[in-house]
This record gives C-alpha cells, structure tokens and sequence, in this order.
C-alpha cells in the first residue's frame, strides 16, 4: 500500500523538535554507513518553466526514492517526494512537499544550530518574514532556550504580522526592526531566510557580525538569487555548507560571487563533519556559519519521519501500490 499525504496532512504531522531529532539521527546514520547514493541533483528549464530532480538511496534508512519540483516563478511551483522501501520496492509514501521543503530546511538548521550555536544563546535576528523564516525560526527554539527575537524585512507589515503570528505559536517576545541592522546586532543567532531576486541588494552584510554569532543563510538556492555578501562567507571563523562545495557553488548566487573573485575559496567543512565530531566551535567568541542549499537525503529523511508519523496517527489517503513490480 501507498500513502498520499497532502500539504494539509503534512501540516497537521509538523512536530519541529522531533524532527530535528530525526534528521540528526538520519544523517548521523548515513555519514557513518556505506553505500549512500546521493548524486547531484538535475536542473532542467523551458523558458520559465524550471524542473529539479533529487534522487537519493539511503541504506541506513531503508529507503531511495527522489524529491522533484516544478513550474515557475509565475505561476507557481509545485512539489513531491516519493519514499520507497529498498528490500520490497514499495512505494510507501507520495507526500506533497511545499511544506515538508520548508520543515526540514528548518529541521536541518535546527541540528547545525544545535552544533554550532553557543550553548548559552538565547536571543535571534530573523532576516526575512515568509514561511522558511517561520520554520528556521521554530528549528532554532528547538535547540536553543531563546527568549527574545527581532525580525526584519522589507515590508513593515509583513514583518508585523511575523512577529504577531510566531510570538503566539512560540510563546516568546518578537518585535519587528526597523532594520537588518537593528534585527542582527546582539543577536546571539542570526537565521537569513530571504528570497532575494536578481539584481537586488543583499539582505545581509558581513560587516554587522559580532562575535560569538551564529548565522544560518538559507536563501540563494538558485544562480540567480543573493541573499549574503561576500564578507559573510569570509569572516566566520566555521564555514559550513550542508552538501559539497562543487554543488554549492554552482547552484547558489552567493557562494558564485565570492568564488568570482576568490577562485580557491571553500568552506571549512560539511554539516556531516560537524555531526562525525571532525569540526566543531572552537570557542565562544567564535564566529560560525551554516550555509544551506538542501539535499535529497534530507527530504527523504523527512519524509520517512512523516511518514511513520502519519501511520500511527492514522493520517493520509491508503491506496493500491502506486507502482507495480514487472518480474523479467
């Protein structure tokens, strides 16, 4: 049997903290076992229209299966992942993943802030006021005792009603700022959530990093798209992306830029080498960075925890295999 979850099923699943716990237990898992396929991901266009494909085998987990979206700016993009078993070949679950993108990016953040943040921190500037700025925002309270946050972005009342909507949902002070600056200074954590567009201004400059500052940049998943400078990239002491820097730096606009003029620039490390113990915080006035552009792994990851979530609770749509075996 198949499971279809929709985007309200997957809504309704939502449990931040236990999903960071299993995207944390997911990748430790595959860091440390054989046999991970995890290719990079296929990035196919007709005018506006723009298909990626993220296919991965997750031996650990038990489970391969893919990630794929499509459609446009303009009309909209729409998103699956299919989780199939590796020893039956069953497809166990087809999961609308608009939000579950947006839950394990956030999830996934959560697990780097856990390794890379002070332990002590407990305030946060949010760059940023759409739906991954919620979810990265919930991954940070997951792991960090957070008492008060400020938000910025551009348009005052969506940074309002942000800061309305998630002090409800948290149950902690959130202000809006008058800007960047105003939301990033003092901030013990800094989460960058911005969809920036070609040709606009950054949403974050390296020059208002303080130390001990942890920053998550989660924006800039597309050549065309800045969400950091240049000076972001350089001066945190850890530098660490959740996938290789070869993918990093030909699918995100910042990492391009940088690398424009820094040609031999890379990052200290991979959110795996933090997770294995091979780096780490090195001291508390460190300046730390966690640059993320997703992966199949953790969407897959993701949803196999949506998944069992789903069976116990009796959630979701139960159909006939989607895909019958053909015996040769």
């Amino acid at each position: 049997m198949t499971l279809i979850l929709s985007d309200k099923d997957v809504r309704g699943l939502a449990d931040m903290p236990a999903l960071v716990d299993s995207l944390e237990q997911g990748l430790r898992a595959e860091e440390g076992g054989p046999g991970v396929i995890l290719p990079e991901r296929m990035n196919l266009a007709l005018g506006a229209t723009l298909l990626r494909v993220m296919p991965a085998i997750l031996p650990a987990a038990g489970v391969l299966g893919l990630k794929f979206f499509f459609g446009s700016l303009h009309e909209g993009i729409r998103y699956a992942v299919m989780v199939c078993a590796i020893d039956s070949g069953e497809v166990l679950a087809v999961i609308d993943a608009a939000y579950l993108t947006a839950l394990r990016t956030g999830a996934t953040s959560g697990v780097a802030t856990r390794h890379l943040a002070r332990p002590d921190a407990r305030t946060v500037g949010v760059i940023g006021s759409g739906l991954e700025a919620e979810t990265n925002l919930e991954a940070v309270c997951a792991v960090r005792a957070v008492e008060f946050v400020r938000v910025y972005s551009r348009d005052p009342v969506r940074r309002s009603e942000f800061a309305r909507r998630m002090s409800e949902r948290l149950g902690i002070a959130i202000e809006p700022a008058e800007t960047m600056e105003q939301a990033a200074i003092g901030a013990d954590v800094v989460v960058v959530a911005t969809n920036t567009g070609p040709g606009g201004a950054v949403a974050f400059r390296g020059s208002v990093l303080e130390p001990g500052q942890h920053v998550v940049s989660i924006g800039s998943t597309a050549t065309f798209l800045r969400e950091i400078d240049e000076e972001t990239l350089l001066r945190p002491h850890l530098v660490v992306f959740d996938t290789a820097h070869a993918q990093v730096s030909r699918e995100s606009g910042d990492v391009m830029a940088l690398l424009a003029s820094r040609p031999d620039w890379a990052p200290h490390g991979l959110l795996g080498d933090v997770l294995s113990g091979r780096l780490a915080r090195a001291g508390s006035d460190q300046v730390t960075l966690f640059k993320s552009v997703g992966t199949a792994a953790q969407d897959l990851i993701a949803g196999l925890a949506l998944y069992q979530a789903a069976t116990v609770r009796g959630v979701g749509l139960l159909v006939p295999d989607l895909a019958e075996p053909k015996t040769f």
